[in-house]
């Protein structure tokens, strides 16, 4: 499968787009898919991305790059409704990436994780699938599971975070400011590459600022864990702020963080201090920290910040993404004999085996037998489900009894992205009249899932020394 991942990012225009885009590439990967990453943008990009394969290349004007891909995710505000609709007539599956309801946008999948994207007036219409809302704020992986943030009686440790390249040369105004103000709190500074004014912060330092240099996430994730509070600009950071629930002090930065700043105020997480250029910012600041002071509004504070993001929104696009894909390009037929070692693999998966009521590893030459009695077997019906000649699950039905009794399972590769319902769906209008299975008792998963099927418990029964449940479809 050919992912590309599109998007845009630089010294000069900031690093949002590329680090919640760098966490859909993490994400791939954990389906075993290393996409294409292509950013419009300078080299200065790749120290956000250690571990990550990427092309620096203006893709606005040459869209034959992406000539092969089988999915797109685009990230962009430079791209204009005819660039998206010409990718859209080139490639079978497009995502766009939507901060703010900007373009009517052509066919495929809108994803929007703001806070209030919900609420946006999206046109909904048959040839787009909207993932919106908290669940698919994309954080890098790093994010994905972590301990929060423990509060603490005063504030001891500050975090300045400025962004990628501190656009506005915030970072010295501020550290000075609480340098004076605050001489014996623990100040920590996080340095990107791009910065412009590194002399200027270092001329800064004393015993009590601690400067952190082109931190990986892993390190950005150590420092938040190890504050009372944040002082950060108003983009992706506020997100990753907010899924460790550190209390934060936000700023604005640049015109279209406007929309993220107005739903972080609404939510209640931040604390705003003002726009980078008004008069008053640091005062307003100061006024900020003080009310954070209090310990049990930074509780607060946290507990808003960890029910908005939960980290997992990476994640969650991505399997959105795969499931709308392969469920317009699966294949279902019937077993042949090439399939044999295929089902092998699958059926002697640990997860399969764990689920089944003979749970011991099979042996490759019984398997071959029992595939042999399978093909010749006119009471059983076995498919599979099949994607560019990889079996994604198999599927069967046996007619030995009174009423037929279906059984399914899937890759290991194929897990979590909903092709069970399509797999059982298709399985389900083979047969008319009742359906049966039989499922293990401490098998909750399938049991959750056979009963979102519209299966019914009937009765208890014991197979193989195994305790289960007869469920019936009718």
């Amino acid at each position: 499968m050919n992912v590309f991942i599109l998007t845009e990012g630089g010294k000069n225009i900031g690093f949002g787009h590329v680090a919640r885009c760098s966490s859909l590439y993490q994400a791939f990967e954990q389906f075993d898919i290393s996409p294409n990453f292509l950013i419009n943008g300078d080299d200065s990009v790749k120290s956000i991305l250690p571990n990550i394969n990427v092309d620096i290349i203006n893709w606005l004007d040459d869209l034959s790059v992406i000539s092969k891909a089988d999915i797109v995710i685009i990230d962009s505000y430079l791209a204009d409704i005819d660039v998206f609709n010409e990718i859209s007539n080139i490639v079978p599956l497009v995502a766009y990436v939507d901060d703010n309801n900007r373009l009517n946008y052509p066919k495929g999948i809108v994803i929007n994780g703001t806070l209030d994207a919900s609420n946006m007036d999206y046109k909904k219409r048959d040839n787009i699938r909207y993932l919106l809302g908290n669940d698919y704020i994309p954080l890098r992986k790093d994010f994905w599971d972590i301990s929060k943030l423990k509060i603490n009686d005063s504030i001891k440790n500050i975090l300045i975070t400025m962004g990628g390249n501190d656009l506005r040369n915030l970072t010295p105004k501020i550290l000075e400011l609480l340098n004076n103000k605050f001489p014996n709190v623990t100040k920590k500074v996080i340095i990107a590459d791009s910065f412009d004014n590194v002399s200027e912060i270092e001329n800064l330092k004393n015993s009590n600022v601690e400067l952190i240099y082109s931190p990986e996430s892993s390190e950005i994730i150590n420092a938040m864990s190890s504050v009372d509070l944040a002082i950060s600009a108003s983009g992706q950071t506020l997100y990753e702020l907010a899924c460790i629930g550190v209390p934060t002090v936000a700023i604005g930065i640049i015109e279209n963080q406007k929309n993220n700043i107005l739903n972080w105020k609404k939510q209640g997480f931040i604390e705003y201090a003002g726009c980078w250029n008004d008069e008053n910012l640091l005062d307003n600041i100061l006024d900020r920290i003080e009310f954070l002071e209090d310990k049990n509004i930074r509780y607060d504070k946290r507990l808003l910040g960890i029910q908005a993001v939960n980290g997992k929104g990476s994640i969650n696009i991505v399997k959105s993404i795969l499931n709308e894909f392969y469920k317009n390009n699966l294949v279902f037929r019937e077993i042949k004999k090439e399939d044999c070692l295929k089902i092998f693999e699958i059926a002697n998966d640990d997860e399969v085996r764990e689920s089944s009521f003979n749970s011991e590893k099979i042996k490759l030459e019984d398997h071959k037998i029992w595939f042999k009695n399978v093909l010749n077997d006119t009471s059983v019906k076995f498919y599979v489900l099949e994607y560019s000649n990889d079996i994604i699950g198999q599927l069967r039905l046996d007619f030995d009894e009174k009423f037929p009794v279906i059984s399914i399972s899937l890759n290991k590769k194929y897990r979590s992205l909903g092709l069970s319902k399509i797999l059982l769906s298709k399985g389900l209008d083979l047969v008319e009249g009742k359906v049966v299975a039989y499922i293990k008792k401490d098998n909750l998963r399938s049991i959750s899932f056979f009963k979102s099927m519209g299966f019914k418990k009937d009765e208890d029964i014991i197979i193989k020394d195994c305790q289960a449940f007869k469920f019936i479809k009718e």
